[in-house]
């Protein structure tokens, strides 16, 4: 798309050229979308860049650090006035990042002379360490009981989270199992297993847990949990997506996992279908119904 001096372009347009030059990390593009002199800031004032070298270095590092992409949320046009609101979804050394943004454009015939960038709450995947394992169980804990509520009864929430629900300590060895955080506060955990358990803490298994096969075996998806402060904000989603691409660099070509009623929609959205329902028997004459999921990837 030629952009320069073409006053018939609508502002809004221009915007949403330079959102596609900029998910397909294609400089020259973005380049021909800034005017020649044009100026970027962090929200109010504080210059970020200015000029075409200067923004073409700073957009060349950007997508060479981390391959971001960028999820409009709103968008608002007024005059040559455009406001984004996206997420920005990265690659970090060892997980993925979410960064919040306000994005404000002024268009001047045809092409961005100013932007304005206001950053929001940074959410960061990576793996889980075992100093985390502490904060993951109290995590674990809170939302087993609180995120079971109107799929089970307190007594059988009580009952899987005290008996069953807890992290597996060979996940974390493997390097398979993570942990989400915003502003340095963890928000969630969950992973994928190269191993044969299903399901269930470090006391809730016995014996060893061989390796799979993935020529022939599906891949584990273990334990999802969000903070009940957090829930519903796609931060279960963000674990799948990673993990299902984690599991497939690792030449697995199916997923498997037993799921507590809770965790069924967000699998459901997720592509996987119940294969058997069974329920688990725990102390006290209680029964828990789980659903066993699969999916292809």
């Amino acid at each position: 798309m030629v952009l320069a001096n073409d006053t018939l372009i609508s502002p809004a347009a221009v915007v949403q050229a330079q959102l596609d030059a900029y998910n397909a990390h294609d400089v020259p593009a973005l380049l021909a979308i800034y005017a020649d002199d044009a100026q970027q800031f962090q929200h109010p004032d504080t210059l970020l860049a200015t000029g075409a070298a200067q923004i073409a270095s700073r957009f060349t590092a950007r997508f060479a650090a981390s391959r971001p992409q960028a999820q409009l949320l709103n968008r608002i046009a007024c005059g040559k006035l455009v406001i984004d609101h996206e997420i920005v979804h990265g690659d970090t050394d060892d997980g993925v990042s979410a960064q919040e943004l306000v994005a404000t454009y002024e268009v001047a015939q045809g092409r961005i002379a100013r932007a304005w960038f206001s950053f929001g709450a940074l959410t960061r995947l990576r793996v889980a360490l075992p100093s985390d394992v502490p904060v993951m169980n109290a995590l674990i804990a809170r939302s087993g009981v609180e995120l079971s509520t109107g799929f089970y009864t307190l007594e059988q929430a009580e009952a899987v989270t005290r008996h069953v629900f807890g992290v597996d300590t060979q996940l974390v060895a493997d390097q398979t199992y993570f942990v989400i955080e915003r502003d340095g506060a963890m928000l969630a955990c969950g992973g994928w297993s190269r191993r044969a358990t299903l399901y269930g803490a470090d006391r809730a298994k016995s014996g060893p847990d061989p390796l799979l096969d993935p020529a022939s075996q599906p891949g584990r998806i273990r334990a999802f949990f969000v903070d009940p402060a957090a829930a519903r904000q796609g931060l279960g989603s963000m674990l799948m997506r990673h993990c299902e691409r984690q599991a497939r660099a690792a030449g697995f070509t199916a997923l498997e996992l037993a799921a507590t009623l809770p965790g069924v929609p967000l699998y459901l959205a997720s592509g996987f279908a119940t294969t058997q329902e069974f329920h688990l028997d725990l102390p006290g004459d209680i029964q828990l119904p789980l659903a066993r999921m699969h999916k292809r990837l």
